[in-house]
């Protein structure tokens, strides 16, 4: 468990250190075009899910403004007036340059820490699955099943196994005349259950199950159905169930 809390741990590290480097990069970037720098910063930092990024790549970086021939004062480019003097901007003002001095380094950095971060919640995704399934898995559900199905046998191997699952088979002409069942068992609890016609007959444990157990059905008429079931509860093993005489 320890190791999923570090993997989420680096995580949000990685995704803070990402914001920081997305933080800087955008100001400096915006202050090379003469735009904004603070409100952008705060815009690409706060706003979720990269849209604030998004909106400063498809709004800001497009923004041309100049400087007012009266104050000085930068106003959008095409505003009849200025925003600071209200002197008119017809006659044009002096447009700003934009610098191409800007690393880019700040922005490698963060796109290489979202990649990280993702790979990383992932990871610790996987590592939950691994540590606790049962979290993950509802009725009916096996994680990692093997299942082999013949005439006379029926073999499965689990990594998780919770629920319930059947396989029916009928006596004809005597046969089969027994069940040999047997199981490893190496985590959770699994039972196993055979009905026949539809009414239980037994019901026993294979977790302490040390040798093959023989179910005798040589006491049972022609034409019975046989149905055997399965009882998982998280558990982890393989069973081997064999009827053919």
């Amino acid at each position: 468990m320890w190791i999923i809390t570090g993997l989420a741990g680096v995580a949000l590290l990685l995704a803070l250190m990402a914001i920081v480097g997305l933080g800087i990069w955008t100001y400096r970037d915006a202050k090379s075009h003469g735009l904004e720098a603070r409100m952008w910063t705060l815009i690409v930092v706060l706003v979720p899910n990269f849209i604030g990024l998004l909106l400063y790549f498809l709004i800001g970086r497009k923004q041309q403004q100049t400087l007012c021939p009266s104050c000085g004062y930068k106003t959008q480019q095409g505003k009849p007036y200025c925003s600071n003097c209200g002197a008119a901007m017809a006659q044009g003002g002096i447009a700003l340059t934009t610098t191409k001095n800007n690393s880019k380094k700040p922005l490698i950095f963060a796109v290489t820490c979202v990649v990280l971060t993702f790979i990383l919640v992932i990871s610790a995704f996987v590592a939950s699955v691994y540590a606790q399934p049962e979290m993950f898995s509802s009725k009916n559900i096996s994680i990692i099943q093997t299942q082999t199905v013949r005439p006379g046998s029926w073999k499965l191997s689990f990594w998780y196994f919770n629920g319930e699952k059947s396989r029916a088979f009928k006596i004809k002409n005597g046969t089969p005349k027994a069940l040999k069942v047997s199981a490893e068992v190496e985590k959770g609890t699994l039972e196993m259950g055979l009905t026949v016609d539809g009414k239980e007959e037994k019901r026993i444990s294979l977790n302490e199950l040390d040798s093959t157990y023989v179910w005798d059905l040589s006491s049972y008429p022609d034409n019975s159905r046989v149905v055997l079931y399965l009882y998982g509860d998280a558990a982890k093993g393989k069973v081997n169930m064999n009827w053919n005489d």
